[in-house]
């Protein structure tokens, strides 16, 4: 029992913040308001990608969809992107996603929702939607 404490205090010390190092190496957003300032000088609308921190479709969808190189320069093309830790309930309410990874499309300026998408995207599924959506 002691031994499965540690491993999880070490886990947490470990991986609890590497949502933020994908958002400082991929230059997302992690504060909403400070994304939102951003969206509406820019005129665009956000994406925004709600994790958690033991969320291994989070992990698999950060890593092998949106790390890659044409997803990445479609997504800031028309939004900028945000990762919000769910556990950190530091995010609007009308984003509380039930399930993680759940990305969200919000118009800036009226702060809807424009669409959800709830769970892993591979890359060409995600370019599909993004096409979709523009």
């Amino acid at each position: 029992m002691k031994k499965m404490f540690l491993f999880l205090a070490m886990s947490v010390l470990l991986f609890g913040d590497g949502y933020k190092e994908f958002a400082q190496s991929m230059q997302y957003e992690t504060n909403y308001e400070k994304a939102l300032s951003r969206a509406k000088a820019e005129g665009k609308n956000l994406m925004v990608l709600m994790i958690t921190n033991y969320c291994p479709w989070c992990a698999k969808f950060e890593k092998k969809t949106l790390s890659d190189a044409q997803i990445d320069a479609m997504v800031k093309s028309g939004y900028i992107p945000l990762i919000i830790n769910k556990e950190e309930k530091n995010f609007p309410s009308f984003l509380n996603a039930p399930m993680v990874p759940t990305t969200f499309f919000v118009d800036a300026k009226s702060q809807k929702i424009l669409h959800e998408s709830v769970g892993f995207s591979s890359k060409a599924d995600f370019e599909i939607l993004l096409k979709a959506l523009k």
